[in-house]
C-alpha cells in the first residue's frame, strides 16, 4: 500500500468515526440521555447528550 492510499485510508476511517460519534449523540440527546467521560484523572463526567452534541457541532465548524 502506497504512502498516499495510507493516508486516504486514514481520512476515511476518521471521517467514519467522527460520523459515527455525531450520530451517536444526536440519538442520545434525542432521548434525553447522557455521555459518561473519564476526566483527565479517570474519574467519571456525565454530561447532558444534548450540550455535548452542541460542544462538539461548534468545533466541528471552528475546524
Amino acid at each position: 500500500m502506497s504512502e498516499q492510499e495510507e493516508l486516504n485510508l486514514f481520512e476515511k476511517i476518521s471521517e467514519g468515526l467522527a460520523e459515527s460519534y455525531e450520530q451517536l449523540l444526536r440519538r442520545k440527546a434525542a432521548l434525553g440521555q447522557d455521555m459518561v467521560f473519564a476526566d483527565e484523572n479517570g474519574r467519571p463526567r456525565i454530561v447532558p447528550a444534548a450540550e455535548e452534541l452542541v460542544s462538539y457541532l461548534k468545533s466541528r465548524v471552528e475546524d
